[in-house]
């Protein structure tokens, strides 16, 4: 290579030993390459210093290297070096770049900058110079770097070098928090400018820098910012007046991701973006990309700002038509559907992207908006769609039926009768498609409006469906009517199915002979759903079903088609056995058995698509034949127990890897600070299943299982509680342990089982602590309850582990209160307040599996945990909590008794303010419910507090909604009331219960039963004062009141 133009840093030999390395690194030939990469990492990575020297070499070659490529080479192994975990460090979220001297990070810097600079570079390599100075730039690396933003701000200006602008605001875009707010002044024309660029490249990378720096800017702050928002939407009509379809895309796309930080700031544009949108999505001349975006825009602005769009009707007109008017955009070449009907791969209909889109914007805008916006303006287009001519509006309007359903349930369960008239007589349509939207629509509510539809209407829907499953109909609508009577299945009883089955199998079996591989598979799957569901309904057909599979299952085809097809097949054979019983499948166990065994025998392959349909059978097996399973265990467990064990398959990315790596379905990208971190999810999906089927086994085969009990609670589950980038994984790890308890059968526990619930504890305490997850917090609970639920005895909790117990919760509840208090507190100028129901659910649904947990602690531990008490009632604290307070403490005084007294100190005046003020209904109940508690479990201690309370209570008793409770209660306190201040608490109370009594029973307040047991109640305290001293008590009551007493107690 050519000297260099520049004085290096390094030493002569350094750089030419390098050289050679960077040469044989882009090398074409594998083993040059792998040798270069085994002397990159041996004597470059595993040090500090080689590694500063290589990132000092490798900036200087990206930025002056003579050979073009070899910068381009140079810039992408920089930035990827640089992100990458020191080999030397025990740290995976650790930089190269982070951990390197000062010294060397400033003379990359330099490096980089001038290379930026430079008039000469090239658009390509000055881009990868901007990625590799924003890896620089980074907070975590280098937190002060004064010269950057002088840098940035003169190459926005530089008139001559529109690349040097458009990779100045790509910088900004990756390192937006390098602007803090004091520069905000100086940075608004420098937008501006870019907003009026006339370069398109330019006005994109200003786009996306300026929503950027928007995300990263603090909200009192984006006022400022907001006065630019006119130049930014002014750029929309330049781009499309000029044809640029590409960036007018690509400036929508920045626009949406705005639209999503701050939708309140387009309030007073929001007509104007409507129109505009609609003008572009309905330009059939436009690029696809560009329409799509406009559609994503308008979508958009429904789930961030769902008020403003149902306050507009022209939002709601606008997007139902946008959306019809997408969907008729199919099969334009294909009138006569041959495309279609050829194509075997019935899940990828091919250049059908605008009308995806439609149907995805259907989707989307009514789960947003609800039927109570969208259902009559959407119903008036569809009737006159239905009735077309044109086969596609036609199809578009059922299938929009079908993308709405879900979002209007609210409304159109109430309607399924009238959407059955407008679609039913479609089924016949001419047109295929249209049969198949049909068939489509009637799955789409057959789930979405489960189970009405099924109990009220599979008279009108079954015969519909079995109707199309004939050969009069194409393959394509044979099975997806097939499918949908899948969707009507799973929610039916076998009392709705049980009319319709020698039809319905009669047609799949005939369907199930014929040649067409899909139809096949989506049959054997039907029928195997309808077996599920009938149960012993299914017998009947038993003799004709299960021989075929078996035959089949039997034969030596083994190409791929046909494997698949016998993977359905071992699925809906064990799922028919399942629904028969064993008695019924008994004379065909061995044969399927014997098959099983053949297969599992002959894999070799670890990815056969036969596996996992394999393993799932060899399960339903077990649950079917129960210990005589026990000697397939060493055949199938090996592999089962294989994929159990798999760990975590990660890797660090750079951003071009993590973009390559989003497309690959088997993997998943999560951002974890400013790294990229891929992570197989394939695998680990797989791991999960295997846990499932080893969670089958330990439950069916309880101690015959034994022997495998501890590899896999040691090897597999326990440490499955540490995969902290796989939920699944946890979870369902979590909720197998207690399976691992049930091997125990005996009444005193065994050591085994004591060291082994030691350690699930240990585990689950340490999870509690740390876990993240709401969803996962609630699975932690409930394998802790039916972990209790199985030992069921008093050693089950030790006093050190109920310690550790009360700090977890203590945590938990102490973030539930402040997820509660936030979404309370939630108001934001510039965002809608979302309506967020499954939050509130997981959250409440935490709360009552804490409190089951703690009323098992009760259970066995009596008052260890009164500690968490004081905590629950602070009265500055959220309802939700509270009642799980309450609740708490009504366990306690059930399962603590006389000793809960000594912690009355803690609940009493909770108790007494909520009893006489005006507070939350439930928590008045539970206030009453705890005071009966409290005289039926507490003892004698509780008789003063309790009488304290009962003249409130006979009170609460004539109040309609408290009385039913309140009855109870008071019913307790009187029979349990006893000690020597009953006598005064007598003479004193009993003429005021008579006047709340007397003046209830004039008021007809009380009546019926709550009435005779109140006065029932007060025969007993008169009864407690003594028939003379009561006596002498009434008479000195006027002769008025005698009377009214008297009546009172003959009522």
């Amino acid at each position: 290579m050519s000297a260099y133009p520049f004085q290096s840093c390094l030493p002569d030999n350094i750089n030419l030993e390098l050289l050679v390395l960077l040469d044989s690194l882009s090398s074409a030939d594998n083993f040059i390459r792998s040798n270069a990469e085994h002397s990159l990492n041996s004597n470059w990575l595993s040090s500090k210093d080689q590694n500063q020297v290589l990132l000092v070499f490798l900036a200087e070659q990206a930025s002056f290297s003579q050979n073009v490529s070899s910068r381009a080479f140079s810039a992408v192994i920089f930035r990827r070096i640089a992100i990458k975990s020191p080999i030397y460090l025990n740290d995976p979220l650790a930089k190269s770049i982070s951990v390197i001297p000062n010294s060397s990070k400033s003379k990359i810097r330099s490096i980089l900058l001038q290379g930026f600079n430079h008039p000469d570079q090239p658009i390509n390599i000055r881009h990868k110079l901007a990625d590799a100075i924003a890896e620089l730039a980074k907070s975590d690396v280098s937190p002060d770097w004064p010269d950057l933003l002088e840098s940035i701000i003169n190459a926005t200006t530089n008139q001559s070098l529109p690349s040097i602008r458009e990779s100045a605001f790509r910088l900004i875009s990756q390192t937006p928090d390098l602007i803090n707010v004091s520069h905000i002044n100086q940075f608004l024309p420098v937008f501006q400018n870019g907003f009026n660029d006339e370069n398109d490249e330019v006005l994109i990378a200003c786009s996306n820098a300026f929503v950027a720096y928007f995300e990263v800017l603090p909200k009192q702050s984006w006022q400022l910012l907001a006065t630019l928002l006119p130049d930014l939407m002014n750029i929309l009509p330049k781009l499309l007046n000029n044809g640029k379809d590409s960036s007018l895309s690509s400036v929508l796309e920045s626009l949406i991701l705005l639209i999503e930080l701050a939708p309140k700031l387009f309030k007073d544009m929001f007509e104007k973006i409507i129109e505009f949108c609609s003008l572009i999505t309905k330009n059939k001349n436009l690029e696809q990309n560009c329409r799509i975006s406009s559609l994503e825009l308008l979508t958009t602005f429904s789930e961030v700002s769902p008020q403003m769009c149902k306050s507009n009707s022209n939002y709601i007109n606008s997007i139902i038509i946008l959306s019809l008017s997408l969907m008729t955009e199919l099969s334009p070449d294909d009138d006569e559907y041959s495309d279609w009907v050829n194509n075997t791969n019935i899940d990828d209909d091919e250049d059908e992207i605008e009308y995806d889109s439609g149907r995805q914007t259907l989707d989307r805008v009514s789960l947003a908006l609800g039927g109570q916006s969208l259902v009559d303006p959407l119903f008036h287009f569809l009737t006159q769609m239905i009735s077309s001519t044109s086969w596609r509006e036609r199809q578009a309007a059922l299938m929009a039926i079908s993308s709405a359903s879900e979002g209007c349930r609210d409304v159109l369960i109430n309607k399924i009768d009238a959407i059955l008239n407008l679609i039913l007589p479609l089924l016949n349509d001419p047109h295929p498609r249209v049969q198949y939207a049909c068939c489509n629509t009637l799955g789409q509510i057959s789930t979405d409006f489960a189970t009405t539809t099924q109990v009220q209407y599979g008279y009108r829907i079954i015969p519909a469906l079995i109707s199309k499953l004939t050969n009069d109909s194409i393959t394509r609508v044979q099975t997806h009517a097939a499918a949908a009577l899948v969707n009507f299945s799973e929610n039916a009883s076998k009392e709705v199915l049980e009319p319709y089955l020698d039809d319905l199998l009669t047609n799949l079996l005939i369907l199930l002979q014929g040649n067409c591989r899909y139809v096949q598979e989506q049959v054997l799957t039907t029928i195997a759903v309808v077996a599920d569901s009938a149960e012993q309904k299914f017998l009947k057909y038993y003799d004709a079903l299960m021989p075929v599979l078996i035959n089949f299952l039997k034969t030596d085809n083994e190409n791929s088609d046909i494997k698949l097809l016998k993977a359905k097949c071992i699925e809906c054979s064990t799922l028919i056995a399942l629904a028969v019983g064993y008695e019924k499948f008994q004379a065909h166990y061995d044969d399927l058995i014997n098959i099983f065994v053949n297969y599992q025998q002959s894999i070799t392959d670890e990815n056969d698509q036969m596996i996992p349909y394999l393993q799932q059978g060899w399960g339903r097996l077990c649950r079917i034949i129960g210990p005589q399973f026990v000697p397939y265990l060493q055949l199938i467990l090996p592999p089962i127990l294989k994929s159990a064990k798999y760990q975590q398959d990660i890797a660090i990315l750079d951003e071009d890897q993590a973009n390559e790596l989003e497309q690959n379905q088997d993997w998943d990208v999560i951002q974890l600070g400013t790294k990229h971190i891929g992570v197989h999810t394939s695998i680990l999906d797989e791991k999960v299943s295997s846990i499932e089927l080893l969670k089958t086994y330990c439950v069916v085969l309880k101690q015959n299982f034994y022997p495998y009990v501890k590899e896999i609670a040691t090897q597999i589950i326990l440490p499955g509680l540490d995969f902290y980038l796989h939920d699944g994984v946890r979870r369902c790890c979590a909720l197998t342990m207690p399976s691992l308890l049930r091997f125990d059968s005996r009444i005193i526990l065994s050591d085994e089982t004591l060291k082994l619930w030691k350690s699930i504890v240990d585990k689950i305490v340490s999870s509690l602590i740390s876990e993240t997850s709401t969803e996962l917090l609630i699975s932690y609970y409930e394998c802790l309850i039916e972990c209790l639920c199985i030992l069921d005895q008093d050693n089950a909790v030790t006093d050190d582990q109920l310690l550790y117990f009360a700090k977890a919760i203590y945590k938990n509840l102490l973030e539930c209160y402040k997820r509660i208090k936030e979404r309370e507190s939630n108001f934001d100028e510039y965002s809608e307040e979302l309506e967020d129901n499954n939050d509130v659910d997981v959250d409440e649904e935490l709360l009552d599996n804490i409190n089951s947990f703690i009323k098992f602690v009760f259970k066995f531990r009596r008052s260890k945990l009164i500690v968490l008490i004081n905590i629950l009632l602070n009265d500055n604290q959220d309802l939700s909590i509270k009642s799980c307070g309450f609740n708490i403490i009504a366990d306690m005084i059930e399962f603590c008794g006389p000793d809960s007294y000594l912690y009355k100190d803690l609940f009493e005046d909770t108790l007494k303010v909520n009893l006489a003020n005006d507070t939350n209904l439930q928590i008045k109940q539970l206030s009453i419910y705890i005071i009966g508690l409290c005289s039926q479990y507490g003892g004698r201690n509780y008789n003063g507090y309790c009488l304290n309370r009962l003249t409130r209570l006979f009170y609460l008793a004539t109040i309609p909604e408290t009385s039913e409770i309140a009855v109870v209660s008071v019913s307790s306190v009187c029979s349990n009331a006893e000690g020597e201040e009953l006598v005064l608490w007598l003479k004193t109370e009993v003429p005021k219960i008579m006047k709340i009594l007397i003046l209830a029973a004039y008021n007809r307040s009380i009546i019926a039963q709550n009435a005779k047991r109140l006065v029932q109640c007060l025969k007993i305290l008169l009864g407690k004062l003594g028939n003379e001293a009561a006596l002498q008590m009434i008479h000195t009551y006027p002769a008025e009141t005698q009377h009214q007493i008297q009546k009172l107690f003959t009522n």
